[in-house]
């Protein structure tokens, strides 16, 4: 079948799903591992990419991320952690009808490492982290991020020991959000990883 030369590439696209907090009671880690945790979109590979590990200092660099030279070692693994991804879902929470410092530290250490790529965000809080994604889209449309449409809403309630208790429906709305990312991948460039032409 003629696909006027699009070429699918080979093997699932890798997805960083990102704990976006470091707070020692936070629930992110628990939300990420679920989102990390479905299977309905065989040809992406969900993996969980938290902030705590990387210990990213408040932005240290002499020079802005935009250039790409980057002096400290701590933002050499997160920029390498970062560009092997093709696309990207946050799990934030609303801090104050806001994200969290620790994440917009983590963004704005790079550039480069984030231009092109396909994003969608889980935002839970207790109006469900509505205005913490609202906020992170435009910082991820600055950084030429391609946010998906769709977005989740939780309450971090559901985190019991240290797991997610999905309500109904939840899964179904994670399969229709890592769907319209899979879409975005199939139509971003190909440096970010989706279909080459």
């Amino acid at each position: 079948m003629e696909t006027d030369n699009v070429a699918v590439p080979s093997g699932p696209l890798r997805v960083g799903v990102i704990a976006g907090s470091t707070r020692p009671s936070r629930r992110s880690p628990a939300i990420a591992q679920w989102v990390a945790s479905d299977s309905s979109q065989p040809e992406l590979r969900l993996e969980v990419i938290d902030l705590a590990t990387f210990a990213l200092p408040m932005l240290g660099e002499p020079l802005a991320a935009v250039f790409g030279s980057y002096e400290h070692e701590t933002t050499r693994r997160w920029a390498a952690a970062i560009a092997s991804y093709q696309a990207y879902v946050i799990v934030v929470p609303e801090y104050n009808a806001s994200f969290p410092g620790v994440l917009k530290n983590a963004l704005d250490h790079l550039y480069a490492e984030w231009n092109d790529k396909p994003v969608a965000f889980v935002g839970y809080g207790m109006s469900g982290g509505g205005r913490a994604v609202a906020q992170l889209r435009q910082v991820a449309e600055e950084l030429r991020m391609h946010p998906v449409a769709t977005s989740l809403s939780l309450t971090p309630h559901q985190v019991v020991d240290g797991r997610y208790a999905a309500r109904p429906g939840d899964s179904e709305a994670r399969a229709r959000l890592l769907v319209e990312l899979a879409r975005a991948l199939q139509a971003a460039p190909a440096r970010a990883g989706g279909i080459t032409r």
